[in-house]
């Protein structure tokens, strides 16, 4: 029968005073917060006053249906009722709230003490006590209750019973928590059972950072059925430590370096039975300190004014700045080179021209050169910017590893950058293997000077090192390359951007190839006359953005675009390797620069229709006006019948063997 007398509740209550005496008791739904302690863990046979029966449940595994975070089933049995962290908490609204203890063995159990509640307060009002003998689970006479009022209850069972588990079943209302601190249950071990080996813990798992390199590890060990004889610690793995105090409950670790070590604390009982528990310590390195790594590194820009040049935003001064050219340039761009790999964290930008201006940039992003092409950074693309917002901190999605960063001014606005800080560190890794650039495929690039539909080699990303020839490509002045918008590649772009509808010639083009859109954005208006100074200005852009070789830079263009390209060469043949004009509609022959051309692989296409003499009149002229010699621009290649169409320039640019010639040109080649 049950046997809770005022005496132990008295005695027990007393027992928590000094702990429960000063909390101001109030209604919890759940678990309460866990707080901090300092108080001892009496041992239950030290609390319980008995020598024998023992506490069989003390440290033993323990198991639950269901578990509140981070009151653990093993709260219940680890003997601790001083320190109200302890304790199992299944939490509200779990209609099965079950725990179940292993006992480790045989025993013959005599009687219970359980405390429950939350400090003073909300003892568990109805349970049950169930136990199993092997055969599957029954009542433990006397042990269960429906009106409890107490938070510590002791009960003798009528009989004794003999049991190999355990199970507390909580049948409170669903409302209610149910909160065990300890359940201790009596009792000796079963007649004819073997020698049960201690239980050991050692400890909870630790983490240090250098320069800490020592630590203690308290542990534990307990004997059901016996007493526990010796203490022994080791080091099993990891960097060798130096170990003090082995032989006793806490041992003392120093000399520890990175990486995990793992210490095993091994308990033997007065029988001769033994057994373990390992403790993994692991060290960290010291943190990497992040500094600006942009701070004083060169920096270069689309377009500068000339009172705010480009390192002006990373000189470290507020009072300085970055400020672009033209306002109605979208798109520039400022690059920082870090002069060797750095893992960059996060950036911060201070924008306008002072912090309570009103000139921030509305639209920016953040880029980083991957070994090919310049890639967005996850988690610095802004949009919509307010112009007051002078100052943005941009925490990447993840670190990246490069040796160059840009920042993208989209909107037309003065882009103003006082300073850019991007906060990280050296790098030990280079990048090494495949790039992931869109090759293969015509994508739209967004440039200050042109906008591009933009060809990449499939093999392009194969390696960071291989460089490649590069084509420039101008349409007509009636043509474009890019839809209004500027999203796209248009359906049916003018001049060799055309081409690459077909899979064959993507698959045989071994040339970055870049076609120019020479109208203004969303309007679709210009003349679709380029600026010289600008195409050349794009082709430098393209040289910083892509791995281009040097001595194979190639220029095309047809009807308008062929004479923007003429003009281009009689100022300076000096960027090219070779020129394709088809389709000119202006005569050169009498250009008093023409013989400056001599020397320049040309080979030109024209239809039969179309004035052809405006091609074949040049190359007469350089054979025979230039000096000594053939010049060395090929026969024109003459469509009969084809007029001032894409029966002239579509049918080139066909024309495979034109790129088996072109690719051949080199610079260093030209007398």
């Amino acid at each position: 029968m049950q046997d809770a007398t005022s005496t132990l509740k008295e005695d027990l209550l007393q027992r928590l005073s000094s702990r429960l005496g000063a909390l101001v008791a109030c209604a919890l739904m759940g678990c309460g917060t866990p707080e901090t302690t300092d108080g001892a863990t009496p041992p239950a046979s030290q609390r319980a006053g008995l020598d024998t029966p023992v506490n069989v449940t003390l440290n033993k595994p323990a198991t639950a249906s269901v578990s509140q975070d981070p009151f653990r089933p093993e709260y219940a049995v680890d003997g601790d009722i001083t320190n109200d962290d302890s304790r199992w908490c299944p939490g509200i609204y779990n209609p099965t709230r079950l725990l179940d203890i292993d006992l480790q063995g045989t025993f013959d159990l005599v009687r219970m003490e359980l405390y429950t509640g939350y400090r003073d307060i909300r003892p568990i009002k109805s349970y049950e006590l169930l136990y199993d003998d092997g055969t599957g689970w029954k009542p433990l006479p006397g042990a269960s209750q429906t009106n409890n009022t107490s938070i510590a209850v002791s009960t003798t069972f009528p009989q004794s019973v003999t049991a190999k588990k355990v199970r507390f079943s909580c049948t409170d209302t669903l409302a209610d928590n149910c909160r065990v601190k300890e359940l201790w249950i009596f009792g000796t071990p079963h007649e004819g059972q073997v020698n049960i080996p201690p239980v050991v813990n050692a400890g909870p798992d630790r983490s240090l950072t250098l320069p800490v390199t020592s630590v203690s590890l308290a542990g534990s060990a307990t004997d059901a059925d016996g007493v526990v004889s010796s203490l022994l610690w080791t080091q099993v793995s990891g960097p060798v430590a130096t170990l003090a105090s082995t032989t006793t409950a806490t041992l003392s670790v120093a000399g520890l370096s990175v990486g995990t070590s793992v210490f095993r604390l091994t308990a033997t009982d007065d029988a001769g039975a033994s057994s373990f528990d390992d403790v993994s310590v692991t060290v960290a390195p010291v943190p990497d300190v992040l500094t600006n790594v942009a701070l004083n590194k060169p920096a270069v820009a689309g377009t500068s004014s000339a009172s705010y040049p480009a390192p002006l935003a990373v000189d470290g001064s507020l009072t300085t700045r970055w400020e672009s050219a033209y306002a109605f340039m979208t798109h520039n761009s400022l690059d920082v080179d870090l002069q060797g790999p750095h893992e960059v964290s996060s950036a911060e930008l201070h924008m306008s021209v002072s912090a309570s201006s009103a000139f921030a940039m509305p639209a920016f992003e953040l880029q980083a050169w991957d070994g090919g092409c310049w890639k967005t950074i996850p988690g610095t693309v802004v949009e919509g910017n307010p112009l007051t917002t002078t100052l943005r901190t941009l925490t990447f999605t993840a670190p990246v590893i490069t040796d160059k960063v840009r920042v993208v001014c989209k909107d037309k606005p003065y882009c103003r950058l006082r300073e850019l800080k991007l906060m990280g560190k050296p790098s030990t890794v280079t990048p090494t293997g495949p790039t992931t650039c869109a090759a293969g495929q015509q994508t739209v690039v967004r440039n200050l000077r042109y906008d591009y539909a933009l060809f990449l080699p499939a093999q392009y990303n194969d390696d960071r090192t291989t460089t490649w020839p590069v084509i420039l490509s101008l349409h007509g002045v009636g043509g474009s390359t890019l839809t209004t918008d500027r999203t796209a590649v248009h359906s049916n772009p003018e001049g060799l951007a055309r081409q690459f509808s077909s899979a064959s010639f993507r698959a045989a083009m071994k040339a970055i190839v870049i076609s120019p859109n020479q109208r203004m954005p969303f309007t679709n208006s210009g003349d679709g006359w380029f600026n010289n100074a600008s195409v050349l200005a794009l082709l430098n852009d393209v040289k910083r953005d892509y791995r281009i070789d040097l001595d194979r830079v190639y220029l095309t263009g047809l009807s308008g675009g062929a004479n923007n390209g003429f003009e281009m060469l009689l100022a300076s043949t000096a960027e090219f390797a070779a020129f394709v004009p088809i389709a000119i509609t202006h005569n050169f022959v009498t250009n008093p620069n023409l013989c400056s051309l001599k020397t320049l692989p040309i080979w030109a296409f024209q239809g039969g229709l179309d004035e052809p003499s405006r091609a074949t009149g040049i190359k007469t002229q350089l054979d025979t006006a230039c000096g000594a010699g053939p010049s060395a621009m090929r026969d024109v290649t003459v469509y009969p019948g084809a007029g001032h169409s894409g029966a002239t320039w579509d049918t080139a640019y066909a024309t495979l063997p034109l790129y088996d010639w072109l690719l051949q040109q080199r610079i260093s080649q030209r007398p």
